[in-house]
């Protein structure tokens, strides 16, 4: 009788991940070492490129409660934040960054860091997450994920919001006066 729970549990654990496959993305992100990440609290978005679809607003609201999760407020007076992002559908290639992760950077500061390139080549489309500092419009961190459109990608119920979620993984920082803390979806 064990033997048969042990099997179905086996089972069971085998379908659960091959559910979670489904969902196969490359998720990055580049930043700028010039940036104090520390000094930010508010944000507001640059305009949506024109989207008929639902798509749009599924991602600026997805943004919307990532930013609200690490304590950012929107603001429409002075953010110090402008976010942007971007929908590409067809194959993209993209030139991306060697670094540390970026909440090891803000903590370790190191002066000798310095960008080595990476070249990328995404099937599938990817969505992009672009923060800008307000007061230079100077790109500051980006954050990507590529094989969003991909056809053979199953996309469940929420499908662009966890992208939107594991593109955030990639940005740990709170804003400005804010303790670090468990992320959880909002």
């Amino acid at each position: 009788m064990k033997k048969l729970y042990l099997f179905s549990a086996l089972i069971a654990l085998g379908v659960a991940f091959s559910g979670c496959h489904s969902l196969k993305l490359m998720v990055d992100n580049d930043y700028s070492y010039d940036t104090d990440f520390t000094k930010y609290k508010t944000y507001n978005f640059l305009n949506c490129e024109i989207d008929t679809s639902f798509v749009c607003t599924e991602i600026q609201d997805a943004i919307r409660r990532q930013m609200k999760a690490r304590g950012y407020k929107v603001t429409d007076k002075e953010p110090g934040l402008l976010v942007s992002y971007s929908i590409i559908r067809d194959r993209v290639d993209y030139k991306g960054y060697f670094q540390p992760a970026l909440d090891r950077w803000v903590n370790h500061f190191d002066e000798d860091d310095t960008y080595k390139t990476q070249n990328f080549h995404f099937g599938g489309g990817m969505i992009l997450v672009s923060l800008l500092d307000a007061e230079s419009s100077r790109l500051i961190w980006r954050g990507y994920a590529s094989g969003v459109f991909n056809k053979n990608v199953n996309k469940p119920i929420n499908y662009y919001r966890n992208v939107v979620r594991n593109i955030f993984d990639q940005y740990p920082l709170f804003a400005a006066g804010e303790k670090p803390r468990k992320i959880e979806d909002f």
